[in-house]
């Protein structure tokens, strides 16, 4: 490890942090790893746990492909700003501060994430899966597009239809009716299991009638930004909260767009 850090140190300029880059490295890894095999062994292969967690990842994936590009000197500005929980000064990437923030301000990038989650899990439960390698990467990938440019859409809509008086406090209102539609899934599939034990026939009618495919995606969309506000909350603990994405920072992030990528495939494909 100490031997890592000293080449990350010495391909890598002065303000860049490299202790908190292995650190976050460390953490994703693992905690990917564990989430994954928890969610192959206890739910079963492409669970709806790895299911979240490969949509998490793949958001994620975006912000990394971002980060490499612009640190190759081209400016993505327009891409990557409208994502959640970040904003660009010059050449340094400044995360939202959830731990700080108001929580009006908390809801507005939360529900971003959700409204992105939701239209990628969307998007990907209609694509082909792609078995072969490249196949799959380029089904996901463009998930992933389609997903950020009706984002787009969404919130430009929005912006049209909300008056400006309600603007403020709409994102908290949102988010708190799909929180609540949530639990009202839940509290369908506590029933759903309930009923199995009294009556199958009655269990399966139940599940045909109340189970639909926007519930379900929007139940994968919540657990996807879950995972990624948890992932921000680290960061923010961690003391990662400016990350310099100049050019000569660039040979830093692509080790960790390969491990991204990977994990990507693993989580998403192979668990």
């Amino acid at each position: 490890m100490e031997k890592i850090y000293e080449l990350i140190e010495s391909i890598t300029p002065e303000n860049f942090n490299a202790e908190q880059y292995l650190q976050f490295m460390l953490v994703l890894v693992v905690g990917v790893i564990l989430i994954g095999l928890l969610g192959h062994f206890i739910f079963g292969k492409r669970s709806t746990l790895n299911h979240a967690v490969s949509s998490a990842i793949a958001i994620l994936c975006i912000y990394v492909v971002n980060v490499v590009v612009y640190s190759t000197g081209v400016k993505l500005d327009i891409i990557l700003s409208p994502l959640p929980f970040v904003s660009i000064q010059g050449d340094y990437l400044v995360l939202f501060n959830i731990l700080g923030a108001e929580f009006k301000d908390i809801c507005v990038h939360v529900l971003d994430m959700v409204i992105l989650a939701f239209l990628m899990n969307l998007l990907d439960s209609w694509l082909p899966k792609g078995e072969k390698l490249f196949s799959w990467y380029f089904f996901r990938f463009l998930s992933v597009v389609l997903a950020i440019c009706l984002q787009y859409v969404v919130n430009l809509l929005l912006s049209v239809i909300v008056p400006a008086g309600f603007a403020e406090i709409a994102p908290t209102i949102l988010l708190i009716v799909l929180l609540a539609a949530l639990a009202l899934g839940a509290l369908k599939l506590l029933v759903g299991g309930a009923l199995a034990f009294v009556n199958p026939l009655l269990a399966i009618l139940y599940t045909f009638f109340f189970s639909n495919i926007v519930g379900k995606q929007l139940s994968k969309a919540i657990l996807t930004t879950l995972l990624l506000t948890a992932l921000v909350c680290l960061m923010n603990y961690l003391g990662i909260g400016v990350i310099y994405i100049a050019t000569a920072a660039l040979a830093a992030y692509l080790p960790l767009l390969i491990i991204v990528l990977v994990l990507w495939y693993v989580v998403g494909h192979l668990l």
